[in-house]
C-alpha cells in the first residue's frame, strides 16, 4: 500500500481529510499529518511517502515552496494541491511542479479519492518503466564483454557505419574510443595445447585480465577473438605518446613475460602499425595476422612489429574450394578418399589464409554439400548435420576454424560410417574407379569405348551398370565435370576462351562455347566478365 500525507495549517482541514475518508478501501497505508512545509519536510526524510495534498497559504512557506523542494529531492512522490485561491497564476505554477491536480476547497470526497488514485496509478506506471529500465540495463551490462566483442567483429571484418550509429553503439557499450581515434591492434595467438575447448576458453579469458592490468591504464581497450581463435585487442592510448610503438614494444614483452610466469603459458604476439578507428582497422589486422602467419614455423613465443611488414594481403578465393571435382560430386560417388583429401586441402589452405572471410565461406560451402546429400538420401538434417550445427549457424561471424574443422570432421566420420555398408560392393567401387580416371583425363578423349577399355567392360554393359547405380549417363557426368572444370579455369586463370576449352578437351571453339552457354545460360566470355 501507498502512504499519504496532508499538510494544511488548519488543524481542522486536516483532521477532516485524515479522519474521515477511509483511506485503507483505496489502496493508502498510512496517512502523515503536517501543518507546516517545516513539518512536512521532517516527515519526509524519516519516513515513505507517496502521495501529498497541500494547501499553498501557509505561514513561512508555502506550499509551491514544498511542491518544489519535494520534485527535487523525492521525484517519485506525487503532489495534489488542494487551495482556496482559484487564482491562475498559482495552478500555472502548480503545472509548472508537476502536480497531479490542482482542486479548490471545498472538495467534494470522491473528488479528492479520484485524484489520489490517479496520483497512485502514476506511481505504479512509473514504477514499472524504472523496473524495466533497470532490468535493460542489468541485461545489457551481463552481455556486455558479449557485445563489445560483436561490435568490434564487425569492425575488423569492415562493416561499415554512420559516424553517428558507431558513435551511439561505443558510449553504450561503454567502449573508451570514438570514430577516428588513433589505434594500434594487438593479435595475440595462443601457442601451447590445451586438452578440452573448456580449457581452451579459460586461458584466453586469463590472459585478457593479464592484456588489461598491463595496457589498461595506458589504452583504452576492447577485444575480440578472430576467425582462428586468436585474440585481437584494439588499443587506442589515453594521452598522446611521444614514441607509441616503442612503448607497445616494451608492454608486449611485459605481456608475454607476465604469461609465461602468472600462467605458465606461451603466447606470440603480432603488434600493428598506427592507424585510424574504425576504417583503418581490416588492413591494420590483415597486417598483423600475416606477420604472424608468416612466422609462425619460427616457434612460440614471437613479438613481431606487423608495421614492418607489407600493407595486407589481397583477398583472392579459396582455390581448394573451388577446384573439381566438388565435394558434393565426391560425396556422392562415395569417393570417400578423395572427399577427405579435399577436405585436407581446405583445411590446409584455410590455416595459411589471413583473411576470416575465408572461414565463413568455408562453412557455407561445407554446410551446403553435406545438406544437398542430406536430402539426397532423403535424411533429416540434424541426422547428419548433427546437433553443433545450430550453434556454428547462430555463431554466424563468430565462426572458428578450429571449431568449423571439427565439425566437419564429426560430419564426414558419420557419414563414412552410414555409408559404410553400400560403398563397398564392387558396382559402387567400379564406378568410383570410373569417375577418377574421368577427372583425371578431361581434355583427352572420353568416349564410352575408351573408358569401358579402362575398366575392361563392355560399353553396353557399363553404360547401363553406370545409368543405374548414379542415376545419370557416364556422358552427363564428363559433360558436368568439363564445365565444373572450365568455370574454375575462367576464375582463376588468365587462359584464354580456346585455351580453356581444350583443357577440358574441346578442340572445336564455337563448340565449347555453345555446351558452356547451354549448361551455365551465358557464354564463356561473359561468365568471365560477369
Amino acid at each position: 500500500m501507498m502512504n499519504l500525507m496532508v499538510v494544511d495549517d488548519e488543524h481542522s482541514a486536516v483532521e477532516s481529510i485524515a479522519v474521515s475518508i477511509p483511506w485503507r478501501e483505496h489502496g493508502i497505508g498510512q496517512v502523515f499529518k503536517a501543518y507546516s512545509v517545516k513539518e512536512a519536510l521532517e516527515h519526509m526524510a524519516s519516513h515513505q511517502v507517496h502521495i501529498i495534498i497541500t494547501d499553498i497559504r501557509m505561514p513561512g512557506l508555502s506550499g509551491l515552496d514544498l511542491v518544489s523542494h519535494i520534485r527535487q529531492k523525492w521525484e517519485q512522490t506525487k503532489c495534489i494541491i488542494l487551495s482556496g485561491h482559484a487564482s491562475f497564476d498559482y495552478a500555472k505554477q502548480a503545472l509548472k511542479h508537476g502536480t497531479v491536480s490542482y482542486l479548490l476547497k471545498p472538495v467534494r470526497d470522491e473528488e479528492l479519492i479520484e485524484s489520489v488514485q490517479q496520483a497512485a496509478v502514476q506511481i505504479r506506471l512509473e514504477g514499472e518503466k524504472q523496473m524495466l529500465h533497470q532490468r535493460a540495463m542489468y541485461s545489457v551490462r551481463e552481455h556486455l564483454p558479449e557485445k563489445r566483442a560483436e561490435l568490434m567483429k564487425d569492425v575488423l571484418l569492415g562493416h561499415k557505419f554512420a559516424d553517428a550509429e558507431l558513435e551511439g553503439k561505443l558510449e553504450q557499450l561503454e567502449i573508451g574510443f570514438r570514430p577516428q581515434d588513433k589505434m594500434q591492434l594487438l593479435l595475440i595467438r595462443y601457442d601451447d595445447h590445451q586438452p578440452t575447448h573448456k580449457a581452451f576458453r579459460l586461458m584466453k579469458y586469463a590472459i585478457s585480465n593479464v592484456v588489461e592490468e598491463i595496457y589498461g591504464s595506458t589504452y583504452h581497450l576492447c577485444h575480440t577473438d578472430d576467425a582462428y581463435d586468436d585474440l585481437v585487442f584494439m588499443a587506442s592510448p589515453k594521452q598522446t605518446q611521444a614514441e607509441p610503438e616503442m612503448l607497445m614494444g616494451r608492454l608486449g614483452e611485459r605481456l608475454i613475460h607476465s604469461v609465461r610466469q602468472y600462467l605458465n603459458a606461451t603466447i606470440s604476439l603480432s603488434v600493428s602499425r598506427m592507424g585510424r578507428f574504425p576504417d583503418q582497422v581490416p588492413q591494420l589486422y590483415h597486417q598483423a595476422v600475416s606477420a604472424l602467419r608468416k612466422q609462425a614455423e619460427a616457434g612460440k613465443g614471437l613479438h613481431l612489429n606487423a608495421a614492418a611488414g607489407t600493407n595486407g594481403a589481397t583477398l583472392k578465393s579459396l582455390a581448394a574450394l573451388y577446384e573439381p571435382p566438388g565435394l558434393t560430386t565426391l560425396l556422392e560417388a562415395g569417393r570417400m578418399e578423395d572427399a577427405h583429401r579435399k577436405i585436407d586441402q581446405i583445411f590446409t589452405e584455410l590455416s595459411n589464409s589471413v583473411f576470416p572471410e575465408h572461414v565463413y565461406v568455408a562453412f557455407h560451402y561445407l554446410a551446403a554439400a553435406f545438406s544437398y546429400m542430406a536430402h539426397r538420401e532423403g535424411r533429416q538434417l540434424t541426422e547428419v548435420l548433427g546437433e553443433q550445427y545450430q550453434q556454428l549457424l547462430k555463431d554466424g561471424y563468430g565462426i572458428s576454424l578450429r571449431s568449423l574443422e571439427t565439425w566437419t570432421r564429426c560430419v564426414m566420420k558419420q557419414w563414412e560410417e552410414s555409408t559404410s555398408d553400400a560403398g563397398q560392393d564392387a558396382g559402387s567401387t567400379l564406378i568410383r574407379q570410373v569417375q577418377q580416371w574421368i577427372d583425371h583425363h578431361l581434355g583427352e578423349d572420353l568416349s564410352l569405348q575408351v573408358i569401358a577399355g579402362e575398366v575392361h567392360l563392355h560399353p553396353v554393359y557399363l553404360s547401363k551398370m553406370y545409368k543405374q547405380s548414379t542415376g545419370e549417363g557416364i556422358s552427363d557426368y564428363i559433360i558436368r565435370s568439363r564445365m565444373e572444370r572450365a568455370v574454375h579455369l575462367l576464375k582463376h586463370t588468365a587462359m584464354k576462351i580456346y585455351e580453356v576449352g581444350q583443357e577440358v578437351g574441346y578442340n572445336n571453339t564455337p563448340y565449347f562455347i555453345q555446351v558452356f552457354r547451354k549448361h551455365y545460360g551465358l557464354t564463356p566470355q561473359d561468365f568471365r566478365n560477369g
